[in-house]
Order: C-alpha cells, then structure tokens, then sequence
C-alpha cells in the first residue's frame, strides 16, 4: 500500500489544500451573506450555484483532461477556482455571487475528477477500496481544517476572502513539481456519458445520487435542526464535527473491508445500519446534547464512507478508456443528490419539524438498501478474486522537461 500511495502524495497534497480552502469558503460565504443581508432564500441560491457548476463541470471536464492531460487541467481550473474567490470580494451583489459559486462548482468538477480518474487509474482493483479510502480521509480532514482558517479573521473584512485564494493557488505547487505523469489509457478515453454509467453500474449510478442526498442533507439541515431543537451554538458545530470524525475513523477500515468482500454488499449492508439508526430515532422527542453527538459520529461513519466505496464499486467494472468518463458521471450524480436531497428534506422539515431530518435522512438510506437488493437478484457482483487480475495504468515519470500527457 505505501508503495500505491507514495508517487500520489503530491495529487493528495494539492487535493488537501483545495479542500480546505473550498471548507473555508463555503460557510465564509454563508456567514458573509448574512451580514450583507442577502436573506435565506438569496443564500440558499448562492450555495446551490455550486452544485450547477460542480454538474456542467461534470460534462465539460473529462475533455479538458482528454485533450491537455490531467495536470495542466488541474492547474487551470485551480487558478480559476482561485480567482474566482476574489470576485466575492470585488462585486458584492447577490446575482454575481450565484454565477461566481457557479463558476467554482465548474472548476472542482474538474479537480475531483482529474483526482479521481488518476487514483482509480494507477492503482489494481485489489487495492482500490484502501486508496479511495485515503483520498476520502484527506478530503475530510482537510474540509474540517478549513474551518478552524475562520479564526483567522472578520468575514466582514477581505483577509479570509484572500485567504481562501492564496490556499488554493498553494495546491497548484505539489502538482506542478511532481515528477509523475497523470495516467495514461490505452487509446482513447470515452466521453462522458451517464448512458456509460449506467451500463457499467446501474446500482452505482443510483447510488451515488442517493449518498450524495444523504451528505448534501446533513450538511445543509442538521444545524438547523440542532437548532430548533434548542441546542446551542457550541453544540451545533460539534454535531457537524462528530459526523465528519465518524467517517474519518471509520473511511480506512471500512475501506480495507471493501477490497475482500462484496463492495456492493458492504455498502447496501452500511444503507441498511444507517436506514435503522435513523429510524430508530424518531421516536426520541429531544436527544441530549450527548446522545445527539454519539448519532452524529455513527451516522457519518456510515454515510461518508460510501461514497469512496461506490466509487471503487462502479471503477471495478469500467475499462481503462472509461475512468474519466465514469468519474464525470460519479460526480455528477453525487452533485444532483446534493442539490435535491436538502430541498426534499427541507420540505419535511418544514412539515414535520426537526424530525423531518432523520425522516429523510432514513428515506435516502432506505432507498440504497432496496435498489441494491433488487440489483443483486438481476446482476452478480466482480468476484474478489477477479480484482487482483486488473493491474493499474501504468505511471510516466518525467525525466528532464515535462512532457506532454497524452
């Protein structure tokens, strides 16, 4: 394993540093539109420009990568996700903050994938639930460290905004001196295309719209949810934080197991623990500050982990001319249920009160559990054994000047 992860700590390195600048930025902004009064509605919008961008992306990437390769792609729409930071700062209007979020939704579209398809490409089937569980661990720690950057100065004023730019022109660096190459296909990589997708992975598809809904819910609701249901400030970022560590503490053992059994039967059995444990919840009129905190920690250690697990489950069935078309569709899918998924819940919110989180929450869960079971009973799953047999794309090391990736 340290022999798969050592020529990649430069890509995970930039990958860190654009994490914890987007966490940075992202509650940056919520907090900043509130104090220019832009309202809820207005911030809602301005936060889903993201997902818009992050699913135009989703489309327009994989050429970009096709035709200039996976470093110059990175360093181009880092530098755009950069500059894009700074126009909050030069046009403090509502309808321009929708377009800019957009614009950086475009850009990390295509970092993620350009980070993706080179970890899916230069690593065996056999090994890839444990490097994807590295990647996931790197982008939680680092969407959690930008938080505490808040610290660092006023929203009101410029510094956090420059802050937020400077970080993500510092992930252009580790890339830019690597001595590796991105991965090179055998021909031809495929366009993007959710038709491919679901040829591949009909289940994967659906599920990592469903993951994302999940994620994108309790990330956006469960502190308004905290909130009406009377806890404080202190104890609301905590909440966050238990579901962030739970899936960090639990993203490399479940990514270990993903590699020696079924990774769709790992991650329809997570579905089915975290359906129960949110259902199981609904009776509870008002959990202590403490018991809130121990569901917050379990729920994100079975949510989170998923998402890296659905990944390596659909990249076990794509050919190598596929991974960036399968990594275009993966984050579109995963953009669409983060954009719907809070609307729903909202809804129940709205209805039901705080319970209408769990409730929907349970909903996404449930909903993974009963597509993947029906899946089983239609298509088998890649045998482990099968696994070691597909050997990664084989990586270029630069020797002299950069070449061009082709």
């Amino acid at each position: 394993m340290r022999a798969t992860v050592m020529p990649l700590v430069t890509l995970l390195l930039g990958f860190s540093l654009l994490q914890m600048s987007n966490g940075l930025q992202g509650t940056l902004l919520a907090i900043r539109a509130g104090l220019e009064g832009f309202g809820g509605v207005t911030t809602g919008l301005i936060m889903s420009g993201f997902f818009a961008g992050l699913s135009i992306g989703s489309f327009v990437a994989p050429r970009l990568i096709s035709g200039v390769g996976h470093i110059r792609t990175f360093a181009a729409l880092a530098s755009v996700a950069s500059a894009a930071a700074l126009m909050h700062l030069a046009f403090i209007d509502p309808w321009v903050w929708i377009a800019v979020r957009c614009l950086t939704g475009f850009a990390f579209a295509g970092l993620i994938i350009v980070t993706e398809s080179w970890l899916n490409a230069s690593v065996s089937s056999a090994q890839r639930g444990k490097l994807l569980a590295v990647y996931g661990m790197v982008g939680m720690a680092s969407g959690a460290a930008g938080q505490f950057l808040l610290n660092l100065g006023d929203p009101a004023e410029f510094i956090l905004f420059v802050l937020v730019s400077i970080v993500m022109s510092l992930s252009l660096v580790p890339i830019s001196l690597t001595r590796v190459e991105g991965p090179r296909a055998e021909g031809a990589q495929e366009p993007p295309s959710l038709r491919r997708l679901w040829g591949l992975s009909p289940y994967g598809a659906v599920s990592a719209g469903l993951v994302g809904a999940s994620i994108g819910t309790f990330y956006g609701l469960a502190p308004l949810f905290a909130q009406e249901m009377g806890y404080a400030q202190s104890r609301i970022a905590l909440l966050i934080a238990a579901f962030t560590i739970g899936g960090l503490v639990l993203q490399f053992p479940l990514g270990w197991m993903s590699d020696r059994v079924s990774r769709r039967g790992l991650s329809v059995g997570l579905a089915a623990a975290g359906g129960a444990l949110m259902m199981l919840t609904l009776p509870i009129p008002a959990p202590s500050s403490t018991v809130l905190l121990i569901l917050g920690f379990a729920i994100g250690g079975l949510v989170l982990p998923a998402q890296s697990i659905v990944i390596a489950h659909v990249n076990d069935r794509a050919p190598g001319s596929a991974v960036v078309a399968v990594s275009g569709g993966l984050v579109l899918m995963q953009g669409i249920g983060a954009a719907i998924g809070p609307l729903l819940a909202g809804v129940l919110l709205d209805t039901l009160g705080p319970r209408g989180l769990p409730l929907a929450l349970g909903g996404f869960q449930l909903a993974i559990v009963a597509w993947g079971l029906l899946r089983m009973t239609l298509r088998s799953d890649p045998e482990t054994q099968e696994r070691h047999a597909a050997p990664p794309l084989t990586p270029n090391f630069v020797e002299g000047e950069l070449s061009r990736e082709e």
